[in-house]
């Protein structure tokens, strides 16, 4: 939508601005087919091998100026402008049609390449989420409460590890002072083993969970 309004808003100023417009487009096209003309006539004396070259590199002719621009070598220098152009843009399919750079573009800003150029962690989708762990209401869980997060829906839903996932149930938790780790994980988990009569070992160098 928001092209569309600005292709919109070019139109209606240049139907404004006719006259200009069509003057500075004629310049344009003339001094690009200068530029063009420049190249071939370059070419031309670079790999001459007898006494056709041309007597000057630039040709003032308009018509031929004009004309230039549709040639094998207008065309290519045009192709080769755009590629360039497309490449250092370094955006949408044309990009990674003519690199090779194939990417998702993640909402966060960034692109996200599917051969790990960059790694490949990330966070698991409800898909890969599924395959190791469960989620539901805290009573429907059996294992250890990882965390919680909000469905498609804005329902909570707490997160634990399946049982005989194949992975080992070791468990490290980061997070600065405040950061929750003891309210978050360390409580619940000991209220966790409690109700499953499971044995217990807690070191508390600081006594911070004793206290609280």
């Amino acid at each position: 939508m928001r092209i569309s309004r600005h292709i919109e808003k070019v139109k209606h100023k240049c139907r404004e601005n006719l006259w200009k417009t069509g003057t500075l487009g004629g310049v344009g096209l003339y001094v690009y087919g200068l530029f063009i003309n420049s190249i071939h006539n370059g070419i031309a004396a670079t790999f001459s091998l007898g006494g056709d070259a041309p007597v000057k590199l630039i040709e003032w002719n308009p018509f031929r100026n004009f004309a230039a621009i549709f040639t094998p070598t207008g065309l290519g220098v045009t192709f080769f402008l755009l590629a360039m152009l497309v490449l250092l843009d370094k955006r949408g399919k044309p990009y990674q049609f003519l690199s090779g750079y194939r990417f998702d573009k993640d909402r966060r800003g960034f692109d996200i390449l599917p051969d790990g150029t960059h790694g490949t962690s990330g966070f698991m989708a409800r898909r890969e989420m599924g395959q190791v762990l469960e989620y539901g209401k805290i009573g429907q869980l059996s294992s250890t409460i990882l965390g919680k997060s909000e469905d498609r829906y804005g329902d909570t839903e707490y997160i634990s590890p399946k049982k005989d996932n194949g992975l080992n149930e070791h468990i490290m938790v980061f997070g600065a002072s405040g950061a929750g780790k003891s309210r978050g994980f360390v409580k619940p988990f000991i209220l966790q083993c409690i109700k499953r009569q499971e044995s217990l070992v807690l070191v508390d160098p600081k006594g911070g969970a004793t206290r609280s």
